[in-house]
């Protein structure tokens, strides 16, 4: 297998980097005592800078590599007498967006300060191939795992619940987790965030705002999401609208089918919310749920000919770093990436030096950034 890095990716080329020469060591593919492939050879394979490549093997020189004046760089003979008991598995879904970067980035500084170390990989949302990938961290003897678990599958076809079952090694969930499921969890407080959009759009005098979701409202963070817009409007003495569901049923959204979609004013998604847009009986406000969503919205907006919020009122969730550069940025609900890989991190920790207590989850502030994309409803 070759080493490869991403320069599509939100993670740092050098971080990447350092995170494939892991890969190689730990699983035993480059031994201890042999010579690892020179910065020039990285260079010509990677087409990368060389000042890029000395930075992840300078962090390398964590007891992983050692350099012989004159001979070249060879993996540490210590490694041959130590376990991976201090290596600790971090498994997302994609990472397009520097949402995702962040979580890898709270997970690494608490990690690196506490002596351990990550190894990362992408599952694509598939369960199949994150199942795959549990199965490679367990051959690695990882001490333990953060995820960010895929949707789909059931309990028994599941790697992740027979972990979970068995304790060992311990995980740590970011953002979601299911039924049945027993096993430490950092959350964002989705339930608030929520309410707090919806109370924003009917304190600027909204009365007919409609949730919009793919149809995977079974997914914890979305039913909160769900029931803290609903429960804003009943608190108000408003009815919440049934919520508009567009895309493929138990399949999420990824970062860049949105942004190809926010070009495409041809593709399916596009056009079903286009119709929905189109008809008299429109809400006046659309709350997604996530910004992802919002820029499918804002690509059928343009091609209905309406505006944002001329026409009508638009808040996402998650606060990407796009949506405040959009010609109408985005009113959303912000979480903490950084915050929210770094107690995951904590919590790994805590098991892996002895605490054994009942699975905890965790929830973490949200915050409401209002910008351009609201405002009060047209009365045209």
């Amino acid at each position: 297998m070759e080493i490869t890095v991403s320069k599509d990716s939100s993670v740092p080329l050098h971080t990447q980097l350092l995170n494939e020469v892991r890969h190689y060591i730990l699983s035993g593919q480059w031994p201890p005592g042999s010579r690892i492939p020179s910065e020039l050879q990285l260079q010509q394979q990677l087409q990368i800078s060389r000042s890029t490549i000395r930075q992840a093997l300078r962090a390398a020189q964590e007891g992983l590599i050692e350099r012989v004046p004159g001979k070249g760089t060879f993996v540490a003979r210590s490694l041959a007498d130590k376990s991976n008991s201090q290596l600790i598995g971090f498994v997302i879904s994609e990472f397009r967006t520097t949402f995702e970067g962040q979580l890898l980035c709270g997970a690494e500084n608490v990690t690196r300060a506490r002596g351990y170390r990550i190894i990362f990989y992408r599952s694509k949302a598939e369960v199949s191939e994150e199942n795959r990938l549990l199965e490679l961290l367990m051959q690695d003897r990882v001490g333990g795992i953060i995820i960010w678990p895929a949707l789909g599958g059931d309990e028994q076809s599941r790697v992740l619940f027979r972990l979970a079952a068995q304790g060992t090694p311990p995980l740590a969930l970011m953002d979601r987790t299911f039924p049945n499921l027993e096993c430490d969890c950092v959350l964002c407080d989705n339930y608030g965030g929520a309410y707090a959009a919806t109370e924003h759009l009917i304190a600027l005098g909204h009365r007919q705002i409609v949730f919009l979701s793919r149809p995977i409202l079974q997914l914890l963070p979305i039913a909160e999401r769900l029931r803290g817009y609903r429960q804003a409007l009943l608190d108000a003495g408003l009815s919440p609208l049934p919520p508009l569901l567009v895309g493929i049923p138990d399949h999420e959204i990824t970062a860049e089918y949105a942004l190809r979609t926010y070009t495409d004013v041809n593709n399916q998604d596009v056009r079903e919310i286009a119709r929905y847009l189109e008809s008299p009986q429109r809400a006046t406000a659309i709350f997604t749920m996530n910004d992802l969503m919002a820029l499918q919205v804002l690509s059928a907006a343009r091609l209905v000919g309406l505006r944002v919020p001329d026409d009508f009122s638009l808040v996402g969730f998650d606060d990407l770093d796009i949506v405040t550069q959009l010609e109408v940025p985005l009113t959303t609900v912000a979480q903490d990436p950084l915050a929210l890989g770094s107690r995951a991190a904590e919590m790994i920790i805590e098991r892996i030096e002895g605490y054994n207590g009942p699975a905890r989850q965790v929830v973490l502030p949200t915050q409401l950034m209002i910008r351009a994309s609201t405002a009060p409803p047209s009365h045209s």
